[in-house]
């Protein structure tokens, strides 16, 4: 299991140390998914060119740079998920 979010200052777990071990349960922390840049997004574009990833239907929009504002204004609605500028 893992817990996700940032807890505020001086935040605190509570666990049951039997269960932990004897369920072999483990802590695990991450930060942005502990992926590695340098790894994994050549790893994810080869498997995008090859067409075995698809990140086409993750895009709701496409704009150019010049829409940027209206990109963010985008994101309010509950229907776009990410826009993306593709036009510099």
């Amino acid at each position: 299991m893992y817990v996700a979010g940032l807890a505020g200052s001086g935040g605190d777990l509570t666990l049951s140390l039997p269960r932990l071990l004897l369920q072999q349960k483990r802590i695990q922390g991450l930060i942005m998914g502990s992926g590695n840049p340098r790894r994994d997004i050549p790893r994810y574009a080869d498997l995008y060119l090859r067409g075995r990833m698809n990140l086409d239907d993750l895009v709701s929009r496409k704009i150019t740079l010049a829409d940027i504002d209206a990109g963010y204004a985008a994101l309010r609605d509950p229907d776009v998920a990410r826009v993306v500028v593709t036009s510099f």
